[in-house]
């Protein structure tokens, strides 16, 4: 890239040292942070093209993600005509692409690589970001097997992809990490594009073949999401959907080999026993063979021949074995070492000798024992070439027929048996399933109430059994209205009994507990303390960032412990890495209230200001309380005069450094009054 090259400083700090990676419309880089002095990693793009912005703010929006399992955005910044944001590194990693050139996974390994990928997915799911470009080249694993995920948010930006809504970007993800099982178990890619050192999956019919199609032992479970997933438009449709379905999962990598590539998959390859045929044609001076079906009179057809062992197979169990025969058991077969037409006795086309070729067929005397002896021989070479011959064709027909149909039988019982999985499977899932009208029914077949008459009488129930259900209606009717007037006429009384008796009965005590009123304070004079308004919740706010900062604590701070606390997400630097102006608390009152006066219990020193505004999204239109600078622990904050609002920012502008080198807002109780 035009401007970036080794010795670079980006930003002022980075030093760009040996490019990585060679991205469409991007480079990747290791580089060396000067001011913190570690190493990290700098993608870098040109500044003028059209889609900086949006890979700037794709950075900014991904650097708010706390994820172990996420390779971490560290800072944003243009530089000198060029744009890039910093990675952290992940020195000795090999990416999935690189790892499956060597073949597939361990199944189990292929299950937990899988597993964490999903999991990191679905972390950032949760905060309103995605990947939607994933491929073996986006997932890392490290020697010691952690597993990292990069280019959240950032890949998708940097291809130019067009924006989806969260249902579609979802499934997209969990379309993508089901296609990184399937390749980490066959090391074949099965989706459209090319990874750089993985083979396309082969394309059929009705999609891609399953993994298990291609690879022995993979499990039923990876197999059957592979299918449905890729080609029946089925399947997870979250990364968390995903991740349920697989686990549970090694927590350590799983050592050892993947399982070894089918033989029968796809192309299955049938070894016909030819050498027999071969050998037959070793001599080019031996007669060729004739067919099969030749049957010569005087010699014995090929399926007479037999062993003189009278076993198929004398060598052993393979087929190719030659099989030597006994010349005194097959007498027309020429035994190894008999003379043959290469030693002189006989040529192809050629007549025995001692044969005249005159029209009066008389032989020179003293000369029939040798013509009778070559034409034995010239029999024997004959026999022996179509015997041999003939059994080889025979014997290499048999076992390619016996072959063919083993494979065609277990493909059909391979066949059956998935049909019966996927049956059993759609049974199971039936049975799981069910709508909310029929959760509404109870259909377990229990017995019908008892009536209120016997059954044997089937009649009416007579003008006295009818007056004396009304005079029992009619009394509920009466004690009811009693004690309703009874209870109207005690609002406002104080805590008592029921009957009016403000003294409490013997063996029991009545409290009654009203709900909080909004306190006004009158002048604020002294002596006089404003009462604490209750808090409904409280949420992370980060209007900057995706709207949220860690909600899963936000809750521990109204829990009444000092020993619990919330913290935003880590930062670089104590201005949040110059990514945004500050986060917070959200704290809603529930209703509009008062507010005068802020107590905060701070853990470590931060640059707090306290808001009290009506919208629950902005505190620019509201009032500010106060703010505390560079304090901790109890941090009071009190305004000249109460602000009313239901809502209380409680806004961090400078964080500070905590135990694990992160810079972090932190707050353990609020209180509001």
């Amino acid at each position: 890239m035009h401007g970036v090259g080794p010795s670079t400083l980006l930003g002022g700090r980075y030093a760009v040292q040996r490019r990585l990676e060679q991205l469409p419309r991007a480079e990747r880089w290791s580089a060396h942070d000067t001011t913190l002095e570690r190493d990290v990693v700098v993608v870098c793009f040109a500044e003028q093209d059209s889609h900086a912005d949006t890979v700037l703010d794709a950075a900014r929006r991904a650097a708010g993600l706390d994820n172990s399992r996420l390779v971490r955005v560290l800072d944003v910044g243009r530089s000198d005509g060029v744009g890039f944001f910093v990675e952290e590194a992940s020195p000795e990693s090999s990416t999935l692409a690189q790892l499956l050139e060597q073949g597939g996974l361990p199944a189990e390994e292929a299950r937990r690589l899988t597993g964490e990928v999903a999991t990191a997915l679905e972390a950032a799911r949760a905060r309103g970001l995605h990947h939607l470009r994933l491929t073996p080249s986006s997932v890392l694993r490290a020697h010691d097997g952690t597993v990292k995920l990069r280019g959240v948010a950032t890949a998708a930006a940097l291809a130019g992809a067009e924006e989806v809504d969260s249902t579609t970007a979802s499934r997209l993800d969990a379309v993508g990490v089901v296609a990184i099982a399937y390749a980490a178990l066959t090391s074949r890619w099965p989706l459209p594009g090319t990874v750089p050192g993985l083979e396309s999956a082969p394309h059929l019919v009705g999609g891609v073949p399953a993994p298990s199609e291609i690879a022995a032992g993979v499990p039923g479970d990876l197999d059957a999401l592979c299918r449905l997933t890729l080609n029946e438009d089925q399947g997870p449709v979250t990364p968390g959907d995903f991740a349920t379905q697989i686990a549970p999962w090694s927590s350590t990598p799983v050592e050892g080999l993947a399982a070894a590539p089918r033989d029968d998959a796809l192309s299955p390859t049938i070894a016909l026993p030819v050498d027999h045929l071969q050998r037959a044609r070793q001599d080019p001076h031996e007669p060729e063979p004739v067919s099969a079906d030749a049957h010569l009179p005087g010699i014995a057809p090929p399926g007479g021949i037999q062993p003189a062992s009278g076993h198929a197979h004398p060598s052993g169990d393979d087929p190719t074995t030659p099989v030597r025969f006994d010349p005194a058991a097959q007498p027309m077969v020429r035994p190894s070492g008999t003379p043959g037409p290469a030693d002189g006795d006989l040529g192809p086309g050629d007549q025995p000798r001692g044969i005249p070729d005159d029209a009066d067929g008389e032989e020179e005397p003293g000369r029939g024992a040798a013509a009778a002896a070559g034409a034995a021989a010239a029999a024997g070479a004959v026999g022996s070439a179509l015997g041999t011959a003939g059994h080889a064709a025979g014997h290499a027909a048999g076992v390619a027929a016996e072959r063919v149909g083993t494979f065609a039988k277990a493909q059909a019982d391979k066949a059956a048996q998935r049909r019966a999985l996927r049956r059993a499977a759609e049974e199971r899932a039936e049975g799981r399933r069910i709508s909310l009208d029929d959760a509404l029914v109870d259909d377990e077949g229990l017995e019908p109430p008892l009536p209120m008459l016997p059954p044997e009488t089937a009649a009416k129930p007579t003008k006295d059994e009818s007056k004396l259900v009304l005079a029992i209606i009619a009394a509920f009717l009466v004690v009811a209205a009693v004690l309703g007037y009874i209870g109207v006429s005690q609002i406002g009384k104080g805590s008592g009994n029921l009957l009016g008796d403000d003294t409490p009965k013997a063996g029991g005590t009545v409290t009654v507990t009203a709900p909080p009123a909004t306190v006004t304070p009158s002048g604020g004079g002294e002596g006089q303390q404003p009462k604490e308004l209750p808090i409904l919740s409280v949420t992370g706010f980060d209007p900057e960032g995706d709207g949220s900062e860690r909600n899963s604590e936000a809750a521990r701070v109204f829990d009444g412990k000092k020993s619990t606390y919330w913290s935003s997400e880590g930062y670089a630097s104590a201005n949040l890495g110059g990514l945004k102006k500050g986060v917070g608390l959200r704290v809603d009152l529930g209703q509009t209230g008062k507010v005068s006066t802020v107590v905060l219990e701070l853990p470590s020193p931060s640059d707090v200001t306290v808001y009290v505004g009506a919208d629950r999204n902005s505190f620019a239109e509201g009032d500010e309380l106060g703010h505390s600078s560079d304090k901790s622990g109890t941090v009071t904050i009190r305004a000249d005069k109460p602000i009313d609002g239901q809502y209380v920012f409680v806004w961090f502008t400078k964080l500070s450094k905590v135990d694990d080198g992160r810079f972090r807002a932190t707050l353990a109780e609020v209180t509001v009054s």
